[in-house]
């Protein structure tokens, strides 16, 4: 087993440290950018932060993933840590979020520039998360060029989590859900391996 293959164990206190920071991060300026991108109040909801193996990909499947396509814009940021975040809602309700987004009342399908508008809120929204972690944990991270699909749920989580966790096998997930008052939802996954949350803890 190479250096690289090794088992890096995260106790179960490291795992509430890291939902506290993600908390404090996305409840913060993560709320505050949709709010402002889309003129409505936000409400979210923050799931527990746990680890596993990934072959089990099922355990962040949502229930309601079965039966429709999600569009999905994601985005790896890169630095002085390596996390993943995945954004993805049904793909009704990514046309109903892009033309929110676009000024109209309804979008039959998605256009180049409904899928642009939708990858662009992936960047804001996650540098808003990353500037919060900057100034939390004191570290500098570059985000790569973001990717949009319209996919099952499983096709476009596998990429990621094969990208983030092909090293160590494993991953740790936080997931967060946000609502507008106009019935918008939104579900933002973070994910990244063992050594990069040892090494987000180790900072600051």
């Amino acid at each position: 087993m190479t250096k690289d293959m090794q088992v890096i164990a995260i106790t179960e206190k490291e795992l509430d440290q890291l939902a506290m920071i993600f908390t404090k991060c996305i409840s913060t300026k993560t709320v505050e950018s949709l709010s402002t991108l889309l003129g409505e109040s936000i409400q979210c909801k923050i799931g527990k932060t746990h680890l596993l193996d990934i072959s089990d990909l099922d355990e962040l499947t949502p229930a309601f993933s079965d039966t429709v396509n999600m569009s999905a814009v994601y985005l790896k940021q890169t630095g002085d840590i390596n996390v993943g975040v995945l954004y993805y809602m049904p793909e009704r309700d990514g046309r109903r979020f892009a033309a929110k987004l676009l000024g109209k009342k309804i979008l039959g399908s998605f256009t180049k520039l409904s899928r642009s508008s939708l990858s662009e809120t992936g960047n804001i929204l996650s540098g808003s998360f990353f500037n919060a972690l900057a100034n939390e944990q004191d570290c500098k991270t570059f985000s790569d060029v973001p990717g949009f699909a319209v996919d099952t749920f499983r096709s476009v989580l596998e990429f990621p989590a094969m990208e983030i966790g092909i090293e160590s096998q494993s991953l740790i997930a936080t997931t967060a859900e946000f609502y507008s008052t106009s019935g918008l939802k939104m579900r933002m996954l973070i994910i990244l391996d063992p050594a990069n949350a040892k090494k987000l803890l180790e900072r600051h």
